[in-house]
């Protein structure tokens, strides 16, 4: 009885589409990839989370052994 309206569909391609643009995107993309993978395997291994509680936890023990020795 009472029909919806569907959405139209539009089939639209740009007129200044140029694949070479296209191509220089992804090898874009694919040399911005492979820099971010290098920098993750340079990453400080000062910076990592059990390396600083490890730290945390020697100057702990350093400061409780030097106030010993200021008594």
């Amino acid at each position: 009885m009472f029909k919806q309206r569907k959405n139209k569909k539009f089939n639209y391609t740009p007129r200044f589409q140029n694949s070479e643009e296209t191509k220089s995107k992804d090898e874009f993309e694919s040399k911005w990839d492979e820099v971010r993978q290098g920098s993750k395997r340079r990453g400080r291994v000062f910076s990592t989370l059990p390396v600083m509680i490890v730290m945390l936890i020697a100057v702990i023990i350093l400061m409780y052994i030097l106030n010993g020795y200021m008594k």
